[in-house]
């Protein structure tokens, strides 16, 4: 029972999202200095960071949440008894230690970029979630962001000043993936604003609102490529098809699509949402291989 609870608890396979996102902002980054190899050991170093800090929001929203989930007879592991407050606490506690130590020893830029996702979920999980939902959207699309900089920050620094160049045609590639990154992650978070609040609405706006998100982000690639080399160097035609897929195929994104969901219906479509951010990573690290070559 208690094995289950904390493999609940910690939400594990939801985990491989954001390190995906690390990697990938890892690769992309690197991949715009070719005279540059990948760091092996620089790459799990990152993924513990990001592996840590994820874990820790997770066990932190459960904490925060459990005389809620009392209330609401929501069936989490702190409610049902698979796990005691103790041992949450122990999880928590872990969970920010290997994070720290990961960062520690990557160096000063990931450590920087750690501790500013670090506030970003305690801002989330203590304040954001309960406010205006605009607020809560933002606060965690921004946790999602820093926690993909913290790979770029492994493989080309923290820039010293960011300023309206960085999107321009001319700017990096891992920009416009944060920025992908961002939006489509507000959107996901605006589904579980219905889910703790028992919003009952049609879910197809939210839908067309995420395919929308991050579609923005693969028109981003274009901005990037300009036209010597040609356009469509970069894949954008094929990602966009990738992305038409995962929102059209039975099962995928639209399966969550109709009038007045309830809210316990948006939890499976909240997850496909979070797991179709791996193919979004993908397409990003495709297209940076592409226009390095």
């Amino acid at each position: 029972m208690r094995i289950r609870g904390i493999y609940r608890i910690l939400r594990l396979p939801l985990a491989v999202t954001a390190v995906a996102d690390v990697l990938a902002g890892y690769t992309v980054a690197r991949f715009a200095l070719p005279q540059e190899p990948f760091d092996g050991r620089l790459m799990a170093l990152v993924a513990g960071t990001s592996a840590g800090l994820y874990l820790f929001g997770m066990v932190q929203n459960d904490l925060v949440d459990r005389r809620r989930d009392r209330l609401m007879n929501v069936p989490r592991p702190l409610v049902t008894g698979e796990i005691g407050v103790g041992l949450a606490v122990a999880l928590l506690i872990l969970t920010g230690l290997l994070a720290f130590v990961c960062a520690v020893i990557v160096g000063r830029g990931v450590l920087a970029m750690a501790i500013g996702t670090f506030a970003a979920i305690n801002l989330y999980n203590l304040a954001a979630k309960s406010g205006p939902s605009h607020i809560a959207m933002t606060v965690m699309g921004l946790c999602r962001a820093l926690n993909y900089g913290i790979g770029v920050a492994a493989a080309v620094g923290v820039p010293h000043h960011i300023g309206i160049e960085l999107l321009g045609p001319s700017g990096p590639l891992w920009v416009r993936h944060a920025l992908a990154l961002f939006f489509a992650t507000a959107v996901v978070t605006g589904y579980s604003i219905c889910v703790r609040y028992d919003v009952r609405v049609s879910t197809r706006p939210w839908s067309l609102a995420f395919v929308a998100a991050a579609a923005a982000g693969f028109v981003m690639i274009a901005i990037s490529v300009g036209t010597e080399p040609p356009l469509f160097k970069a894949p954008v035609a094929r990602v966009f098809a990738v992305l038409l897929l995962a929102g059209l195929w039975p099962g995928g994104l639209w399966s969550a699509t109709g009038p007045f969901r309830k809210a316990e219906q948006y939890e499976p479509f909240i997850g496909r949402m979070l797991y179709w951010l791996i193919a979004m990573d993908a397409a990003f690290v495709f297209d940076a291989w592409l226009m390095s070559r």
